[in-house]
């Protein structure tokens, strides 16, 4: 007589074990695999709240085999991603899955959530307007460019009507911002600065004195960009610009003075409701590999008297992840897989060579983990320390 068939392993776990094994999981890539096991394991993970956001996924993106690295598990996974993302530059991140795309150097720029499959065009021009002299009066004169991208910001999900996004670009100008729901929807709007603002970060940040976009300049000066209320509806966007009062700091060098084989690299980022400035200094010569030197970390400090950059020697029970227009700041109390101190980079030090750069194809980029100013080796959680890139720089991901 034929034994019956044995049921399923899966099936003998009761469900507090498994309720109590799913609690373990941190990352989502791990719970969406769980779930996906048998009907008894997708109902016990119904029933454990989800975990808490904020821990950044590192993208790699490939044509062929894009993946990502996750910190809580240590291990790098496929990923699927949605139709016109797979070989395409990415060129910006926010919060709850969202990716800025172009598809083309100079067109096919979208923003595109990688785990709903939601599309928002972007536009693929911009729109300058700039006063001229003319004999019977001044007049505006009015011209449209095509523009590459460097990186998008977004103060918003950009499925938002309230949604207000800038992007670094190079073209008529460096910098152009674009809102859907406006007569801008058609075209980026075009800001021309000072040339020697060489813009090194930007980040949509809300300070005790000013809200918008912080433009951080190799001069480690900071333009905010903010909306101006439209006269009507059917307005176009305006943004009022507006420069910090900011005392240099006694030590600041410009970059011409540094030696001619460093290189300094400027990030924004947001930390406990203020603005920080992160300088990393590695080696630029192009016949040797370049290493990261050293990080130094300033706070703003908002007074009566003005603003000035403040160093501060540590990190005090946070960890940073920089990348150009994506950088975040995490409290490790919330997780455990994290130790203070830690700052993981990637390494956009390249954007800065050429224009052809931003194109990625064929491009090393190093990436380290470093600790109360020391470069932490590999463990056991091998966080990747090089990537080839092949369409796109690798960026920070929160899902």
């Amino acid at each position: 007589m034929a034994r019956p068939p044995r049921p399923p392993w899966s099936d003998g776990l009761p469900a507090e074990l498994l309720g109590v094994i799913f609690e373990q999981l941190n990352c989502l890539a791990d719970r969406a695999c769980f779930a996906a096991v048998c009907r008894a394991w997708r109902t016990a993970a119904a029933f454990v709240d989800a975990p808490q956001r904020g821990l950044p996924w590192l993208l790699l993106p490939s044509r062929d085999a894009p993946s990502f690295f996750s910190l809580h598990s240590g291990a790098t996974r496929h990923l699927t991603l949605p139709e016109g993302v797979r070989g395409a530059r990415l060129c910006g991140a926010h919060d709850g899955g969202w990716v800025a795309v172009a598809a083309d150097p100079w067109r096919g720029f979208a923003a595109v959530n990688l785990f709903t499959g939601v599309r928002v065009p972007l536009p693929e021009r911009l729109r300058l307007e700039v006063p001229y002299a003319h004999g019977y009066g001044p007049v505006t004169v009015t011209s449209h460019h095509p523009m590459l991208v460097r990186t998008i910001v977004f103060s918003v999900p950009p499925t938002s009507p309230d949604c207000i996004a800038a992007a670094h670009v190079s073209s008529a100008c460096n910098i152009a911002f674009w809102q859907p729901e406006t007569m801008s929807t058609t075209h980026w709007i075009a800001y021309r600065r000072d040339p020697s603002d060489v813009i090194q970060d930007i980040i949509y940040h809300r300070s005790a004195l000013l809200q918008g976009f912080h433009v951080l300049t190799n001069r480690e000066e900071v333009l905010v960009y903010s909306p101006m209320a439209p006269r009507s509806p059917c307005s176009p966007l305006q943004m009022a610009c507006t420069r910090y009062s900011l005392r240099r700091r006694d030590d600041y060098q410009t970059d011409a003075a540094m030696p001619a084989t460093f290189i300094a690299t400027r990030y924004l980022v947001e930390s406990r409701g203020k603005l920080l400035m992160v300088v990393r200094h590695c080696t630029g010569n192009p016949r040797v590999r370049r290493r990261t030197r050293m990080f130094r970390i300033f706070e703003m400090s908002l007074t009566a008297l003005g603003a000035s950059w403040v160093e501060i020697p540590e990190l005090s029970g946070r960890a940073l992840f920089l990348r150009r227009g994506c950088s975040r700041a995490v409290e490790v109390s919330e997780f455990k897989i994290l130790k203070e101190d830690t700052i993981y980079f990637l390494d956009d030090a390249n954007v800065d060579l050429c224009d052809s750069m931003v194109l990625n194809n064929g491009s090393r980029y190093n990436m380290g983990m470093y600790r109360k100013g020391k470069k932490i080796r590999a463990g056991s959680r091998q966080f990747p320390r090089e990537f080839t890139a092949d369409c796109s720089p690798p960026i920070w991901l929160v899902p």
